[in-house]
């Protein structure tokens, strides 16, 4: 069985290092693609949001790695089945999504009412007793997360932003 046809080739990459979301450009090009057509898209990261937004436009997805800030997502509209699957992340019951990679545990928790993204988070640090590292894709400042994370021993080591976008790493903290 051959691989279905690539309709279109798109790398993101400049956009995001200009500080310009790419999200409604990627949107257009996946608008182009036809039923059984790819859309690949070279990013610098893993896009699990962007991946749930194509996977409710019929889209199944599959994100490789090739280097350190160079991922290779593909998007075959199939109608999403079996999109899941085919994911390397895991939904949770409130629609985060937790993944791992080589830095730690991943989890989005963008797009969740309050109070659940802090719930999502407490419940992963509580789950990894003290072992590992949590890197927490937020949409917005997360003001009651830091005193909860110091009563079960874990801080806040590095807040990156970006837009649409505020990365968390949590560590334990080292006593």
């Amino acid at each position: 069985m051959s691989d279905p046809p690539v309709s279109s080739l798109l790398d993101v990459r400049p956009l995001l290092a200009r500080g310009i979301d790419p999200y409604e450009t990627v949107m257009a090009a996946a608008a182009a693609v036809p039923s059984g057509g790819v859309l690949r898209l070279d990013v610098p990261f893993n896009p699990v949001p962007l991946r749930r937004a194509l996977a409710r436009e019929g889209f199944s997805s599959h994100a490789q790695r090739q280097a350190v800030d160079f991922w290779q997502v593909t998007f075959l509209r199939d109608g999403a089945e079996g999109w899941e699957q085919r994911t390397e992340a895991e939904i949770l019951p409130e629609g985060a999504m937790q993944w791992q990679e080589e830095d730690g545990f991943h989890l989005d928790v963008r797009r969740l009412p309050p109070p659940e993204p802090l719930r999502v988070i407490l419940r992963l640090v509580e789950a990894l007793n003290g072992v590992g590292r949590v890197v927490v894709h937020h949409d917005r400042d997360p003001v009651f997360l830091a005193p909860e994370l110091a009563e079960r021993g874990w801080a806040i080591v590095r807040v990156d932003q970006a837009m649409a976008e505020i990365r968390l790493c949590l560590e334990p903290e080292r006593r």
